[in-house]
């Protein structure tokens, strides 16, 4: 056996024999409690078995099936008959055998992370599978048992064996050296070589067991659902309660550590010492929805879980912060408290109370018995404990009280008073000030007494902070006024200055006066300041620049230097580092206690790093920094659920199997989810925080938030990996957790489907081209038929234009040939006139001239060509001389000549030879012409005819 493992058994052997009575004490200072009622877990009204799994996953036997926590959500599993959970046992693999009416089996995580349940009663032989209840479910070695009152059924490499029941079995559960069981007859039995085997049972005889607990080396605590203890040694069994106890139906008991277990019982839950000392007694005052506790837990952290009628609690037992209730019966607010000659005293807003402390062996953290009412405080605020020379002094809203054992002695009485300050250093402390309501009033002490000595002469107002100056001067400070010196002039008197913004203060308003680190500290709406003598001004302080900016309004220091601090309603704690160490000091903040404070009367107590007494609205909280300050495991975070949302809700991960997962395939149709995910923390309050992060969508981790769900919409297709961490209240960060998965493209963006789709804009291209080549064809075959058309149609043309022209050359020639004999004609016709006037001579024959003058008159018929000629000419051009004519009237027969030849593109010089004129007298003829028509000079004579 291990030296720990003896010395445990001695003290409990030697707790034994102590009297109860001389060990037993309730002490008032209560971890938290949280509740969860039937509404919160949707489960039935009684828990018979709580187990916790690797992963922190809390597992409860319950009425209604198996129910699951995860620190924010939880879940319900029915078993096939419906009927109730009764045991639970959980292997390292976090495979969950249960046992219940009628049915034994186990659940465990399927592929798609949710519970899945397969029943092992076709296992059981033919002939004993009729059987009830399963209370007890216990693992040993490669074995699985299973209780019921008729069998133990023995599950091993996936076959079951029967043990039936001498008469009834009555409990299962291991000891420190194996499995034993109780039969009604048989009494205790241990398991040996697949052999039952007795155990010497003197001491247990007429009793039934409730819970074995091993507690180091071959030593076993035995308890009774009759609230009595034994040892289990060596096969021996000594009764451990030496004194009276009380009758109690106690039918579960869980281990805190080899010195403390807890008990269930019908009266409530209560937490003792091996030896027998009831620690804390809980009950529904503490928070419990009944006194009758089914099941108790201790979990990894220390946390006690409690099943009840109607429902489950969890109390922080191994908590850092605990919380003292002065006055079970009302709430009263916490102002001050003080260690002082064994014991604590608490000042309220209804008086003082003390209660006796009682240091428990290995233990720092003190504890305390009842409170009582220190008679002559209430009637009214007490609101500071000071101890100054011995004495313990209590400045109260009537005035100033000596308080001795459980009397208050007034020392001044008649005004309210705040706090006190010490003149002087040297010891006794002769010389106390009181910050009043009205101003300040002055203490003496001598021959061992307070004495009244007078109310000081000078600015009366409220002085609730006060600090006392190197040179002896007072600052106080007013939360809406600013920041008095007070100066004294002469005994019993005193001038004051304001000091405000105008003075370096940030503000005029929330100012508040402490003293710290030697020195004069202000709390302000920007940090802490201190006061620049030389310059007569306030200036941030450089030591506390950690806390620049924040807004303080209560500073407190403790025997180490450390500064505890108010920033609004929440509490911390500044650890300076040593003189001379180039790192900054260390914050820390207090999460779980936001909104834990007196609401403007914010009092800390560092009795010592154990043990730190903070006022608050409902009483007091007992914190051990040192402890709070070692809790350093790391949050673990659990993916609790991930849900395709649609029009009915598709299960894709259930949350239990929170391994490395690899990708999950899911159809097109799932493009909206919701994402669950909780830290497996059971604390006071939860302050975990969560950051979340979905490749392939977001850009970057999301900030630190305390919700704890995530929803996506119309994500596309493609592949996602969702992370999620936890951040608890000390700024420690969980390992990331991943959930890859792949959105499946919709059937019409599959390779098969853009695989059709190349297929048919292949076809569709050929089909186009084969179209195109007819259509190309076909406007090949009208294009030659036109082209056809167009050169038979251009022969035509040519052919046209070729007689067109050859006509128009024998129009010309004939033309030519015609204006030729008419100019001939012309010239004959001047002839006959000049013959005509020749005189006869006498002896001349005019027969002789006869034949002359029938050609010339033959000549002059011909002159009718000129007319024929016109129409002629008029009908090839559209009869421009006639509208040369009618435009220009005066306009001769041979100008109208002159306009033909023009228009028959005839030159001046072939003008001239028909004419059997000079070239010069055609220019001529064509100047007088352009003159007749009124042409402008950049206007060409045969432009105009063409024009006309």
């Amino acid at each position: 056996m291990k030296r720990f493992d003896c010395l445990t058994v001695f003290f409990v052997l030697i707790l034994g024999t102590i009297p109860l009575a001389l060990l037993s004490q309730s002490s008032a200072s209560l971890p938290w409690v949280k509740a969860y009622s039937k509404e919160d877990f949707q489960g039935g009204s009684r828990t018979w078995v709580i187990e916790q799994d690797s992963r922190g996953y809390l597992y409860f036997a319950n009425n209604d099936g198996l129910l699951t926590f995860d620190g924010n959500y939880w879940k319900k599993f029915r078993l096939p008959n419906g009927t109730i959970l009764r045991s639970i046992y959980i292997d390292k693999n976090n495979r969950v055998y249960v046992g219940a009416q009628g049915e034994i089996g186990y659940f465990e995580p399927g592929i798609n992370g949710r519970l899945t349940y397969t029943s092992l009663n076709k296992l059981v032989p033919e002939g004993d599978r009729n059987f009830a209840d399963v209370w007890n479910t216990i693992a040993m070695g490669r074995s699985v048992f299973f209780r019921t009152t008729e069998y133990i059924f023995e599950l091993r490499d996936n076959k079951i064996t029967t043990h039936p029941a001498p008469s009834a079995w009555q409990f299962l559960g291991r000891t420190s050296e194996g499995l034993i069981a109780q039969d009604k007859k048989s009494g205790i039995l241990y398991y040996r070589n697949n052999q039952w085997l007795p155990v010497s049972q003197e001491a247990l005889s007429n009793v039934t067991l409730s819970a074995a607990l091993p507690v180091g080396g071959d030593s076993t605590l035995i308890a009774t659902i009759d609230n009595r203890t034994f040892l289990l040694r060596n096969g021996k069994i000594t009764p451990m309660d030496k004194t009276s106890r009380q009758d109690l139906y106690t039918p579960s008991l869980a281990r805190i550590d080899n010195q403390t277990y807890v008990v269930g019982s019908a009266a409530g839950c209560y937490i003792r010492h091996i030896g027998g000392q009831i620690l804390q007694h809980l009950t529904t005052a503490e928070g419990l929805s009944s006194n009758n506790v089914t099941a108790v837990f201790v979990d990894r952290s220390k946390n006690i879980w409690i099943g009840t009628d109607g429902g489950i609690a969890v109390i922080g037992y191994n908590s850092a912060v605990r919380f003292i209730h002065p006055l079970k019966s009302s709430d009263l607010v916490g102002y001050s408290a003080r260690v002082f000659k064994g014991g604590l005293y608490l000042s309220t807003s209804n008086g003082v109370y003390r209660a006796e402390i009682n240091r428990a062996a290995g233990s720092k953290r003190l504890s305390f018995g009842e409170f009582s009412l220190i008679k002559g405080t209430d009637g009214g605020e007490s609101w500071r404990l000071d101890e100054i020379n011995g004495e313990l002094l209590l400045a109260h809203n009537s005035g100033v009280y000596v308080l001795e054992g459980s009397q208050a002695k007034p020392v001044a009485a008649g005004i309210g008073s705040w706090m006190f300050l010490t003149m002087t250093s040297a010891f006794p402390i002769n010389r106390v000030f009181v910050g009043t309501y009205q101003g300040i009033r002055e203490l003496s002490y001598g021959d061992g007494v307070f004495h009244d000595v007078t109310q000081l002469a000078g600015h009366r107002d409220s002085y609730r902070f006060l600090a006392k100056t190197e040179n002896g001067d007072i600052w106080a400070s007013h939360p809406y006024r600013g920041v008095y010196r007070l100066h004294l002039t002469a005994p019993g008197r005193y001038k004051t200055r304001l000091y405000t913004d105008k003075d370096g203060l940030p503000s005029a308003f929330q100012n508040f006066v402490f003293t710290g680190r030697n020195q004069n500290l202000f709390a302000t709406k920007k940090g802490i300041y201190e006061f620049d003598t030389k310059r007569d001004r306030f200036i941030p302080s450089q030591i506390f620049k950690q806390l620049k900016d924040l807004e303080i309004n209560y500073l407190k220091e403790d025997g180490d230097g450390n500064i505890w601090f108010y920033s609004g309603k929440r509490l911390g704690v500044l650890r300076l580092r040593p003189a001379g160490s180039n790192k900054a000091g260390v914050v820390t903040f207090f999460p779980e206690l936001d909104g834990y404070s007196s609401e403007g009367f914010e009092s800390v107590y560092p009795y010592d790093v154990n043990n730190v007494f903070i006022g608050w609205g409902k009483g007091f909280i007992h914190l051990d920094f040192e402890k709070y300050l070692k809790q350093d495991s790391r949050p673990v975070i659990v993916l609790s659920e991930v849900t395709a949302v649609a029009e009915h809700d598709s299960t894709v991960f259930g949350g239990f199997n929170n391994q490395r997962l690899g990708t999950v395939i899911l159809p097109a149709a799932f493009n909206a989810f919701r994402f669950a995910y909780s830290a497996t923390e059971y604390g006071m309050e939860n302050r975990t925080q969560y950051s979340y992060w979905l490749e392939g969508y977001d850009e970057k981790w999301s900030a630190w938030s305390t919700s704890t769900v995530k929803h996506y919409t119309n994500l596309p297709s493609g592949e996602y990996r969702f992370k999620v961490k936890a951040l608890d209240n000390r700024n420690r960060e969980s390992e990331v957790f991943f959930f890859p998965f792949k959105i499946s493209a919709p059937w019409y963006a599959t390779f098969w489907a853009y695989a059709c789709y190349l297929t048919l804009a292949i076809a569709c291209v050929l089909l186009l081209l084969r179209w195109q080549r007819q259509v190309f064809y076909r406007q090949q075959q009208k294009y030659e038929a036109q082209m056809a058309h167009l050169r038979y149609v251009h022969q035509l043309e040519v052919e046209k234009h070729e007689r067109e022209n050859e006509v128009l050359a024998k129009t010309k020639e004939l033309a030519n040939t015609k204006m030729q004999l008419m100019e001939n004609t012309d010239t004959l016709v001047r002839l006959k006139d000049e013959l005509t006037k020749l005189n006869l001579k006498a002896d001349e024959d005019p027969k002789d001239l006869k034949p002359i003058t029938l050609l010339l008159r033959d000549l002059e018929r011909n002159n009718k060509n000129w007319s024929q000629f016109a129409l002629h000419f008029d009908a090839l051009n559209d009869g421009l001389l006639t509208r040369l004519k009618q435009k220009h009237p005066n306009i001769s027969r041979t100008d109208l000549k002159l306009c033909a030849y023009l228009r028959l593109n005839f030159s001046s010089k072939e003008i001239a030879q028909l004419q059997n004129i000079s070239i010069r007298a055609v220019e001529m003829h064509r100047y007088r012409l352009r003159k007749k028509l009124g042409l402008p000079t950049e206007l060409s004579l045969s432009d105009y005819l063409a024009g006309v």
